[in-house]
């Protein structure tokens, strides 16, 4: 169990915290308080070179751990069992976060906020659904995840829009890389109630979703409170779908593919 954890999310975790750190620090003193400009520091340096590394890294991990194969929800992940607690702190989490993006989008009419707001807690109640459903083996379907992926959409769009005529990149990058992020793994993870999903490529955007949502944490901290409890609810809720997932997925079967050889039935 603990194996399991620390090979498969605690890293991340631990990753994603110096993530946080280094862009705290770097939302702290990387910019001039009189014009807003971004200030050449050591900490924008180690940060964008943190990211590139964290990236390639986990493409590396993955190519080389992770089965590229094929599969469906119940090939992939083993059933929750000790992680449906953290799966409902995930689901609040993005509940909360919801409904203080909703109530901070109202004054100024922001569409896509108040759409992002509405959506998320919608999509943290169905992750708790998927989870009863799964625990007690019902029949999947993509249902409970179309909120989660019509609140990513708007989410990138939340996060994006205020800052598109900002020009200074430094200051958004990170948050906007983590919500696209998330939208990705999310679609990702529908995938697999569609008998379409592929572990490896699941687990290569939910890890990096993983530690730039843990990063992007910070820009709430440091201001945007409402994002803040939104990337945390992501990080949270793909962590568990990360730590369910099987060493060795279960592929679908392959169709049996019609002989180009043999002779056509003749007709009657």
């Amino acid at each position: 169990m603990n194996k399991r954890f620390w090979s498969k999310v605690g890293y991340l975790w631990i990753l994603g915290l110096v993530f946080f750190a280094l862009r705290l620090v770097q939302l702290r003193v990387g910019f001039d308080p009189a014009t807003g400009l971004a200030i050449p520091t050591l900490w924008g340096s180690l940060l964008a070179h943190y990211a590139a590394v964290c990236a390639v890294g986990q493409f590396l991990v993955c190519f080389f751990t992770v089965p590229g194969v094929r599969t469906d929800f119940a090939g992939a992940f083993d059933p929750p069992v000790k992680s449906v607690p953290v799966m409902a702190a995930g689901g609040m989490l993005l509940a909360a976060g919801g409904v203080l993006l909703l109530l901070s989008a109202l004054p100024v009419r922001g569409v896509a906020a108040m759409a992002a707001g509405g959506l998320a807690v919608a999509a943290g109640g169905g992750f708790i659904l998927l989870t009863r459903q799964v625990r007690r083996g019902d029949t999947l379907t993509v249902f409970p995840l179309l909120p989660a992926m019509f609140f990513s959409v708007f989410f990138v769009l939340a996060v994006y829009l205020p800052e598109e005529s900002d020009p200074v990149l430094s200051r958004f990058y990170i948050p906007v890389l983590a919500a696209a992020m998330a939208a990705a793994a999310f679609s990702l993870l529908a995938a697999f109630l569609r008998q379409e999903g592929n572990l490896r490529t699941f687990t290569f955007v939910g890890n990096l979703s993983v530690m730039f949502c843990l990063a992007a944490a910070a820009d709430g901290v440091g201001g945007d409170w409402a994002k803040a409890p939104l990337f945390l609810g992501c990080a949270l809720v793909l962590s568990v779908f990360l730590f369910l997932s099987r060493e060795h997925p279960v592929p679908l079967p392959e169709e049996e593919k019609p002989d180009p050889k043999a002779p056509a039935a003749e007709e009657a």
